[in-house]
C-alpha cells in the first residue's frame, strides 16, 4: 500500500522545522525517508523500531492532509496537565495573538512559537513548553501556514529617474569604463518544472527530488555582451560582494560601472566603503525593478535550459549550469536600462 500520496516532502520538511520532541521528529523523518523511496524495513532499522511501528507512523501522517500537524505528530497530553494562565491573562494572550507582534513591542511581523513563548515569559512570568504553546495558539484560532507574498511594486517615477540618471552618468564616464549589470541566483538540486509541449489528453509526470542542496551564483553581463559567472560556497554577504567586485576588476579592468539591485549584501555600508577610494561606480536599481536588470535575462534563459531535468548530485547540477551558461546569448543591457 502506498502512503502519503497527498503529502509532499517540502511540507514534511517545514513541519520538521517546527517540531521539537524526539518521537514527533522520528515520525516526520520516517515520512520524509518514505517519500524519498526508502523501504519501511530500512526506516525501521534506522530508528530501531518494529516495521509495524513505521507503518503506523505513515498511516498517522496521512492525516496531515486534513488535520493540524500538532494533533497528528504529537501524542495526547498526559493527564493532569493544566493551564496556568488565569482567565483574564488568557484572554489578553489570545487578543495579542490576533494582532501583529509589533503591537506588544516585539520586533516581528508574524507570530512564531518561540515568539509567543517569549511574550508569555515577559508579560506573565509563565513558562510553557513549546508543544503546549502550539496548542494554545491552535485553540486561539491560529493555524500554521505560509503567508502569501506581496511583492514591492515598482515606482514608475523612480524607474524613469533611474534611466535618466544612468544615461547621464554613463555619458559622463571615460571610454575606458566597462558597464556591467550583476545579479544573484540559487539553483536547487531538484526538478524545476517549466512549460513544455506534451501529447494531448495525457497527464505528464517528471521525477523530482526533495533534496535541499543548492548552487549559489553571482553573474554579470557587460554592455559589449561579455558575461562573468562566479559560484559561491557560502551565503551571499557584503564580503562576497566585495570579492565579486575585485574579480570583475581583474576581468574587465579597474574602471567598471556596476548596475545592481538593493539586496542587503549589495547595498551594505561595507560595500560602499570598499568602492569609496576606487574608480568603481555603483548604480543601484529602484526597488522592485528586476525587469530593469539585464542579468535577470541570463537567469531566465538558464532556468529554461535546465527546466524539467532532475539533478540528484550537486556536481551534476554545477556541470549542467556552467555548460548552459556558456551557450547562452547574453541580452543587450541597453534594452533593459535605456529602452
Amino acid at each position: 500500500m502506498d502512503y502519503l500520496e497527498k503529502i509532499t516532502v517540502d511540507e514534511l520538511q517545514e513541519i520538521l522545522a517546527e517540531v521539537d520532541e524526539k518521537k514527533p521528529v522520528q515520525r516526520i523523518l520516517a515520512g520524509i525517508a518514505y517519500k524519498d523511496g526508502v523501504e519501511q524495513q530500512t526506516i525501521a532499522e534506522r530508528h530501531d523500531v518494529h516495521p509495524n511501528t513505521v507503518r503506523n507512523w505513515l498511516i498517522r501522517l496521512e492525516r496531515l492532509d486534513s488535520e493540524p500537524f500538532e494533533s497528528v505528530v504529537y501524542d495526547d497530553p498526559r493527564p493532569g496537565q493544566s493551564r496556568e494562565l488565569d482567565e483574564a491573562d488568557h484572554d489578553q494572550f489570545i487578543e495579542a495573538l490576533h494582532d501583529s507582534p509589533k503591537e506588544v513591542g516585539l520586533d516581528a511581523r508574524a507570530w512564531t512559537v518561540p515568539l509567543a513563548q517569549q511574550y508569555l515569559e515577559d508579560e506573565f512570568d509563565i513558562e510553557y513548553c513549546r508543544r503546549h504553546i502550539r496548542r494554545l495558539m491552535s485553540e486561539a484560532g491560529l493555524s500554521w501556514k505560509t503567508a502569501r507574498p506581496e511583492y514591492v511594486k515598482a515606482d514608475e517615477r523612480a524607474q524613469d529617474a533611474f534611466r535618466k540618471g544612468f544615461k547621464k552618468k554613463t555619458d559622463d564616464l571615460d571610454d575606458d569604463y566597462t558597464i556591467i549589470a550583476i545579479d544573484q541566483t540559487r539553483q536547487e538540486i531538484t526538478t524545476d518544472l517549466v512549460h513544455a509541449w506534451f501529447p494531448e489528453k495525457t497527464r505528464p509526470t517528471l521525477p523530482v527530488s526533495g533534496a535541499w542542496e543548492s548552487l549559489k551564483l553571482l553573474g554579470g553581463v557587460t554592455a559589449s555582451g561579455d558575461t562573468f559567472f562566479l559560484k559561491c560556497e557560502d551565503n551571499f554577504t557584503a564580503d562576497i560582494t566585495t570579492r565579486l567586485l575585485d574579480a570583475l576588476q581583474t576581468e574587465f579592468g579597474e574602471k567598471i560601472c556596476v548596475v545592481l539591485d538593493n539586496a542587503p549584501y549589495f547595498a551594505a555600508n561595507d560595500v560602499h566603503d570598499y568602492v569609496e577610494d576606487t574608480p568603481i561606480e555603483l548604480c543601484h536599481l529602484p526597488r522592485g525593478s528586476p525587469e530593469l536588470n539585464p542579468a535577470e535575462g541570463c537567469w531566465q534563459k538558464l532556468n529554461q535550459r535546465l527546466g524539467n531535468q532532475l539533478f540528484e548530485e550537486l556536481d551534476e547540477l554545477r556541470e549542467a549550469v556552467f555548460d548552459a551558461l556558456a551557450s547562452i546569448d547574453p541580452p543587450n543591457i541597453y534594452n533593459y536600462l535605456c529602452p
